[in-house]
């Protein structure tokens, strides 16, 4: 006997095939976790959902939308502790 037919989950495939600025720009703006002191990541999570969102990328979207909104909160995130530790070392000195 066969295993009968299951439905398989689609987006995932398509996502990857549709959206790979948007996937790109996620995974960019979160390594800016790690190494957004930098502002690089950020700047280049930016970049990618910018051109995710000209090309009127159907599915990449609600991606690219949340790396934007990821690259924005922390650059001001490492902004603020970057600024706390230079305010920390001027003062120790």
């Amino acid at each position: 006997m066969s295993e009968p037919e299951r439905p398989q989950d689609v987006a995932l495939p398509r996502l990857a095939t549709e959206a790979p600025l948007a996937r790109g720009a996620v995974v960019a703006s979160l390594s800016a976790v790690v190494f957004g002191f930098v502002f690089l990541p950020q700047l280049l999570g930016l970049a990618l959902a910018g051109l995710s969102l000209a090309r009127h990328e159907r599915a990449g979207r609600k991606p690219a939308l949340l790396a934007i909104v990821l690259s924005l909160v922390l650059t001001v995130v490492w902004g603020a502790v970057l600024g706390l530790l230079l305010k920390w070392w001027a003062t120790s000195r």
